[in-house]
């Protein structure tokens, strides 16, 4: 079996790099998920942060660049936010 990681480009936004599969579309992705990525910063408790993850994946599930990506990765549903984000 071999696995292929599709090919990645660089967005940059607010001075953030954002690496990310090269397809169109995920540029308005990373913009919606900057507004919640701020929330993560503020989360204190277990179930604060949960809620963020959760609004990160209704982010990806409202884009089809994203939703497509979520929904042919599900066998690394734990991982997959953060191998499609580095966080910086």
């Amino acid at each position: 079996m071999v696995l292929s990681r599709p090919a990645m480009q660089r967005i940059v936004i607010n001075n953030h790099v954002w690496e990310v599969p090269n397809e169109p579309g995920w540029d308005q992705v990373i913009e919606d998920v900057e507004i919640v990525q701020r929330s993560l910063r503020d989360c204190t408790t277990a179930s604060e942060c949960r809620q963020v993850i959760n609004e990160l994946r209704a982010v990806f599930d409202r884009h089809a660049v994203s939703r497509k990506y979520l929904e042919s990765n599900t066998k690394y549903d734990e991982d997959i936010l953060a191998s499609v984000f580095k966080w910086g």
